[in-house]
Protein backbone atom coordinates (compact mmCIF):
# COMPACT_ATOMS: atom_id res chain seq x y z
CA UNK A 1 0.00 0.00 0.00
CA UNK A 2 1.55 3.41 -1.38
CA UNK A 3 1.79 6.35 0.97
CA UNK A 4 -0.91 7.83 -0.43
CA UNK A 5 -3.43 5.09 0.05
CA UNK A 6 -2.66 5.10 3.90
CA UNK A 7 -2.89 8.79 4.23
CA UNK A 8 -6.66 8.64 1.55
CA UNK A 9 -7.88 5.43 4.34
CA UNK A 10 -6.64 7.36 7.27
CA UNK A 11 -8.42 10.38 6.35
CA UNK A 12 -11.53 8.52 5.55
CA UNK A 13 -11.72 7.30 9.26
CA UNK A 14 -11.04 10.38 10.80
CA UNK A 15 -13.31 10.92 13.75
CA UNK A 16 -16.44 13.21 13.53
CA UNK A 17 -16.22 16.75 14.76
CA UNK A 18 -11.93 16.76 14.35
CA UNK A 19 -11.07 20.15 13.26
CA UNK A 20 -7.75 19.54 11.33
CA UNK A 21 -6.30 16.05 10.07
CA UNK A 22 -3.56 14.93 12.01
CA UNK A 23 -1.79 14.05 8.49
CA UNK A 24 -1.75 16.52 6.12
CA UNK A 25 -0.29 15.76 2.26
CA UNK A 26 2.27 18.81 2.73
CA UNK A 27 3.67 17.22 5.60
CA UNK A 28 3.68 13.47 4.72
CA UNK A 29 5.42 14.90 1.34
CA UNK A 30 8.17 16.06 3.40
CA UNK A 31 8.52 13.90 5.88
CA UNK A 32 8.12 10.53 3.67
CA UNK A 33 11.40 11.15 2.08
CA UNK A 34 13.08 10.54 5.66
CA UNK A 35 14.08 7.07 7.08
CA UNK A 36 14.12 6.97 10.92
CA UNK A 37 16.94 4.87 11.55
CA UNK A 38 17.48 3.04 14.90
CA UNK A 39 21.23 3.17 16.35
CA UNK A 40 21.12 0.14 18.20
CA UNK A 41 20.69 -3.04 16.97
CA UNK A 42 17.25 -4.53 17.01
CA UNK A 43 16.14 -8.43 18.08
CA UNK A 44 15.23 -10.39 15.09
CA UNK A 45 15.47 -10.83 11.36
CA UNK A 46 14.78 -8.51 9.32
CA UNK A 47 13.45 -7.87 5.76
CA UNK A 48 12.77 -3.62 6.09
CA UNK A 49 15.67 -1.02 6.61
CA UNK A 50 17.31 -2.26 10.34
CA UNK A 51 18.78 -5.18 8.96
CA UNK A 52 19.69 -7.22 12.57
CA UNK A 53 22.61 -9.94 12.99
CA UNK A 54 20.61 -11.59 14.86
CA UNK A 55 19.51 -14.45 12.03
CA UNK A 56 16.54 -16.87 13.14
CA UNK A 57 12.76 -17.10 12.83
CA UNK A 58 10.48 -17.18 15.52
CA UNK A 59 7.69 -19.74 15.92
CA UNK A 60 4.76 -17.47 16.97
CA UNK A 61 3.18 -15.85 13.75
CA UNK A 62 2.57 -12.26 13.94
CA UNK A 63 1.19 -11.01 10.72
CA UNK A 64 0.86 -11.17 6.82
CA UNK A 65 3.06 -8.72 4.93
CA UNK A 66 2.77 -7.99 1.07
CA UNK A 67 6.11 -9.17 -0.84
CA UNK A 68 8.48 -7.09 -2.00
CA UNK A 69 11.85 -7.78 -4.06
CA UNK A 70 14.09 -8.93 -2.19
CA UNK A 71 12.22 -10.62 -0.18
CA UNK A 72 12.95 -14.87 0.64
CA UNK A 73 10.68 -16.43 -1.55
CA UNK A 74 10.69 -19.24 0.74
CA UNK A 75 8.34 -16.97 3.12
CA UNK A 76 5.34 -16.82 0.57
CA UNK A 77 1.94 -17.92 2.02
CA UNK A 78 1.36 -19.76 -1.19
CA UNK A 79 -2.49 -20.81 0.07
CA UNK A 80 -2.80 -16.72 0.78
CA UNK A 81 -1.88 -16.60 -2.66
CA UNK A 82 -4.22 -19.10 -3.92
CA UNK A 83 -6.94 -17.00 -2.24
CA UNK A 84 -6.27 -12.77 -2.98
CA UNK A 85 -3.92 -13.67 -5.86
CA UNK A 86 -1.41 -11.45 -4.16
CA UNK A 87 1.94 -12.18 -2.64
CA UNK A 88 2.22 -11.83 0.71
CA UNK A 89 4.57 -13.32 3.33
CA UNK A 90 4.32 -14.85 6.51
CA UNK A 91 5.84 -12.10 9.61
CA UNK A 92 6.29 -13.51 12.77
CA UNK A 93 7.19 -11.31 16.23
CA UNK A 94 10.57 -11.66 16.12
CA UNK A 95 10.98 -10.34 12.31
CA UNK A 96 9.72 -7.23 12.77
CA UNK A 97 12.99 -4.97 12.16
CA UNK A 98 12.19 -1.72 14.61
CA UNK A 99 9.80 -1.91 17.00
CA UNK A 100 8.82 1.73 18.26
CA UNK A 101 6.69 2.90 20.54
CA UNK A 102 5.28 6.40 20.91
CA UNK A 103 4.84 7.36 24.63
CA UNK A 104 2.52 10.89 24.35
CA UNK A 105 2.27 13.10 27.65
CA UNK A 106 -1.81 13.93 27.86
CA UNK A 107 -1.65 15.83 31.33
CA UNK A 108 -3.25 18.89 31.29
CA UNK A 109 -0.64 21.42 30.70
CA UNK A 110 0.05 20.09 27.66
CA UNK A 111 -2.92 21.90 26.78
CA UNK A 112 -1.04 25.44 26.88
CA UNK A 113 -0.78 27.58 23.78
CA UNK A 114 1.32 30.31 23.58
CA UNK A 115 -0.05 34.00 22.59
CA UNK A 116 0.16 33.85 18.90
CA UNK A 117 0.75 29.99 18.30
CA UNK A 118 -1.04 28.22 15.88
CA UNK A 119 -1.28 25.27 18.40
CA UNK A 120 -1.39 23.80 21.90
CA UNK A 121 1.53 21.76 23.00
CA UNK A 122 -0.47 19.23 22.99
CA UNK A 123 -2.23 19.19 19.52
CA UNK A 124 1.45 19.97 18.31
CA UNK A 125 2.46 16.86 19.73
CA UNK A 126 -0.37 14.94 18.30
CA UNK A 127 0.79 15.66 14.71
CA UNK A 128 3.78 14.81 15.64
CA UNK A 129 3.12 11.46 17.01
CA UNK A 130 1.40 10.88 13.91
CA UNK A 131 3.76 11.89 11.24
CA UNK A 132 6.02 9.73 13.09
CA UNK A 133 3.57 6.53 12.99
CA UNK A 134 3.17 7.30 9.45
CA UNK A 135 7.20 7.15 8.36
CA UNK A 136 7.53 4.11 10.68
CA UNK A 137 4.78 2.45 9.17
CA UNK A 138 6.10 3.70 5.51
CA UNK A 139 9.13 1.80 6.07
CA UNK A 140 7.57 -1.54 6.57
CA UNK A 141 8.81 -1.37 10.62
CA UNK A 142 6.14 -1.34 13.62
CA UNK A 143 5.03 1.34 15.68
CA UNK A 144 2.66 0.95 18.87
CA UNK A 145 1.00 4.45 20.67
CA UNK A 146 0.91 4.88 24.68
CA UNK A 147 -0.94 7.57 26.20
CA UNK A 148 -0.52 8.70 29.70
CA UNK A 149 -1.42 11.39 32.50
CA UNK A 150 -1.58 10.18 35.75
CA UNK A 151 -2.26 6.70 34.51
CA UNK A 152 -1.78 5.01 31.57
CA UNK A 153 -5.13 5.51 29.10
CA UNK A 154 -4.73 4.27 25.73
CA UNK A 155 -1.77 1.31 24.81
CA UNK A 156 -2.25 0.49 21.37
CA UNK A 157 0.34 -2.44 20.78
CA UNK A 158 2.85 -2.39 17.68
CA UNK A 159 1.67 -3.29 14.17
CA UNK A 160 3.81 -2.95 11.03
CA UNK A 161 0.45 -3.30 8.80
CA UNK A 162 -0.55 -0.33 6.87
CA UNK A 163 -4.15 -0.17 8.07
CA UNK A 164 -2.76 0.57 11.37
CA UNK A 165 -2.40 3.80 11.40
CA UNK A 166 -6.10 4.55 10.85
CA UNK A 167 -5.70 3.05 15.04
CA UNK A 168 -3.47 5.42 15.66
CA UNK A 169 -4.55 8.58 14.41
CA UNK A 170 -8.45 7.57 15.89
CA UNK A 171 -6.11 6.96 19.18
CA UNK A 172 -4.70 10.33 18.96
CA UNK A 173 -7.99 12.48 18.13
CA UNK A 174 -9.96 11.04 21.05
CA UNK A 175 -7.34 11.60 23.60
CA UNK A 176 -7.89 14.60 25.71
CA UNK A 177 -5.81 16.43 28.41
CA UNK A 178 -7.83 17.06 31.69
CA UNK A 179 -5.56 14.97 34.66
CA UNK A 180 -2.39 16.09 36.50
CA UNK A 181 0.91 14.40 35.51
CA UNK A 182 2.67 11.48 37.08
CA UNK A 183 4.96 10.75 33.83
CA UNK A 184 7.83 9.51 35.50
CA UNK A 185 6.90 6.73 37.56
CA UNK A 186 4.66 5.67 34.56
CA UNK A 187 7.70 5.50 32.87
CA UNK A 188 9.00 2.73 35.04
CA UNK A 189 6.01 0.92 34.72
CA UNK A 190 6.07 0.91 31.11
CA UNK A 191 9.99 0.43 30.90
CA UNK A 192 8.62 -2.98 32.97
CA UNK A 193 6.04 -3.88 30.39
CA UNK A 194 7.89 -3.53 27.05
CA UNK A 195 8.89 -6.78 25.62
CA UNK A 196 12.14 -6.71 23.05
CA UNK A 197 14.11 -4.06 23.34
CA UNK A 198 13.35 -1.49 20.72
CA UNK A 199 12.77 2.76 20.30
CA UNK A 200 10.79 4.35 22.71
CA UNK A 201 9.41 8.28 21.03
CA UNK A 202 8.92 9.92 24.37
CA UNK A 203 6.71 13.23 23.23
CA UNK A 204 6.29 15.69 26.62
CA UNK A 205 6.86 18.97 28.07
CA UNK A 206 9.10 17.25 30.45
CA UNK A 207 7.20 19.68 33.66
CA UNK A 208 8.63 17.00 36.06
CA UNK A 209 10.97 17.00 38.66
CA UNK A 210 14.62 17.32 36.60
CA UNK A 211 16.09 13.81 39.01
CA UNK A 212 12.64 11.84 38.77
CA UNK A 213 12.53 12.28 35.17
CA UNK A 214 16.17 11.33 34.54
CA UNK A 215 15.62 8.33 36.69
CA UNK A 216 12.79 7.14 34.97
CA UNK A 217 14.90 7.81 31.25
CA UNK A 218 17.81 5.37 32.78
CA UNK A 219 15.50 2.92 33.26
CA UNK A 220 14.43 2.53 29.74
CA UNK A 221 18.48 2.61 28.53
CA UNK A 222 18.81 -0.36 31.16
CA UNK A 223 15.92 -2.05 29.19
CA UNK A 224 18.39 -1.38 26.66
CA UNK A 225 15.93 0.64 24.37
CA UNK A 226 16.37 3.73 22.08
CA UNK A 227 15.18 6.47 23.13
CA UNK A 228 14.23 9.67 21.56
CA UNK A 229 13.01 12.37 23.71
CA UNK A 230 10.70 15.26 22.09
CA UNK A 231 10.48 18.15 24.35
CA UNK A 232 7.48 20.45 23.41
CA UNK A 233 6.84 23.88 24.59
CA UNK A 234 5.61 27.11 24.03
CA UNK A 235 7.43 29.57 22.58
CA UNK A 236 6.02 32.02 25.99
CA UNK A 237 6.93 29.18 28.23
CA UNK A 238 10.85 29.61 27.13
CA UNK A 239 10.75 33.65 26.55
CA UNK A 240 8.26 34.51 29.27
CA UNK A 241 7.50 37.57 27.48
CA UNK A 242 4.70 38.88 29.79
CA UNK A 243 5.14 42.63 31.23
CA UNK A 244 1.91 43.76 33.14
CA UNK A 245 0.31 41.77 35.86
CA UNK A 246 -0.50 38.92 34.86
CA UNK A 247 -2.79 35.36 36.26
CA UNK A 248 -0.58 32.42 35.98
CA UNK A 249 -3.13 29.40 35.98
CA UNK A 250 -1.81 25.90 36.83
CA UNK A 251 -3.63 24.43 34.38
CA UNK A 252 -3.55 20.74 36.10
CA UNK A 253 -4.46 22.25 39.53
CA UNK A 254 -7.56 24.80 38.76
CA UNK A 255 -7.64 25.98 42.53
CA UNK A 256 -4.08 27.16 41.74
CA UNK A 257 -3.47 30.58 40.70
CA UNK A 258 -1.29 33.17 41.46
CA UNK A 259 -1.65 37.02 39.89
CA UNK A 260 2.14 38.27 40.17
CA UNK A 261 4.00 41.05 38.44
CA UNK A 262 6.24 39.22 35.85
CA UNK A 263 9.13 41.87 35.95
CA UNK A 264 9.65 40.60 39.81
CA UNK A 265 10.48 36.56 38.71
CA UNK A 266 11.22 36.66 35.26
CA UNK A 267 14.93 36.35 35.82
CA UNK A 268 14.47 33.40 38.59
CA UNK A 269 11.55 31.40 36.11
CA UNK A 270 14.32 31.96 33.33
CA UNK A 271 17.10 30.35 35.61
CA UNK A 272 15.01 27.68 36.81
CA UNK A 273 14.17 27.06 33.53
CA UNK A 274 17.67 27.10 32.35
CA UNK A 275 18.52 24.94 34.73
CA UNK A 276 16.11 22.41 34.00
CA UNK A 277 17.12 21.87 30.11
CA UNK A 278 20.53 22.02 30.79
CA UNK A 279 20.37 19.02 33.51
CA UNK A 280 17.79 17.11 30.92
CA UNK A 281 20.49 17.57 27.65
CA UNK A 282 23.12 16.74 30.18
CA UNK A 283 21.34 13.29 31.53
CA UNK A 284 20.39 12.31 27.54
CA UNK A 285 23.96 13.26 26.48
CA UNK A 286 25.39 10.63 29.17
CA UNK A 287 23.09 8.22 28.38
CA UNK A 288 22.97 8.57 24.32
CA UNK A 289 19.49 9.79 24.06
CA UNK A 290 18.28 12.26 21.04
CA UNK A 291 17.17 15.47 23.19
CA UNK A 292 14.92 17.53 20.69
CA UNK A 293 13.24 20.98 22.22
CA UNK A 294 10.29 21.59 19.60
CA UNK A 295 8.72 25.02 19.84
CA UNK A 296 5.43 25.29 18.95
CA UNK A 297 5.93 28.75 17.19
CA UNK A 298 7.86 26.74 14.82
CA UNK A 299 5.70 24.11 12.16
CA UNK A 300 5.93 20.62 13.56
CA UNK A 301 6.69 19.59 9.95
CA UNK A 302 9.56 21.18 9.55
CA UNK A 303 11.07 20.84 12.91
CA UNK A 304 10.46 17.35 12.51
CA UNK A 305 11.96 17.24 9.16
CA UNK A 306 15.06 18.95 10.22
CA UNK A 307 15.57 16.56 13.26
CA UNK A 308 15.55 13.72 10.96
CA UNK A 309 17.33 14.67 8.43
CA UNK A 310 20.31 15.68 10.96
CA UNK A 311 19.91 12.38 12.38
CA UNK A 312 20.58 10.92 9.27
CA UNK A 313 23.82 12.98 8.06
CA UNK A 314 24.65 12.17 11.89
CA UNK A 315 24.67 8.31 10.42
CA UNK A 316 26.60 8.78 7.33
CA UNK A 317 23.41 8.21 4.48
Amino acid sequence: MSGSEIFEKAAAHRPEGATAGLLSPEALAKISKLDLLAHQVMDGYVQGLHRSQHLGFAVDFAQHRQYVPGDDIKRIDWRLYAKADRYYIKQYEVTTNLRAHIVLDCSASMRFAGRGDPLSKFRYAQFVAAALGYLILHQQDSVGLVTVDNQVRDFVPPRSTPSHLIHLVQTLEKTVCTRESALSGLLHNIAEELGHRGMVILISDLIEKTDDLIRALHHFRHRRHEVILLHVMAQDELTFPFRNWTLFKNLESERHRLRLDPALIRRQYLDALGTHLAAIRAAAGGMRISHVLLNTADPFDDALTLYLARRMQRRGL
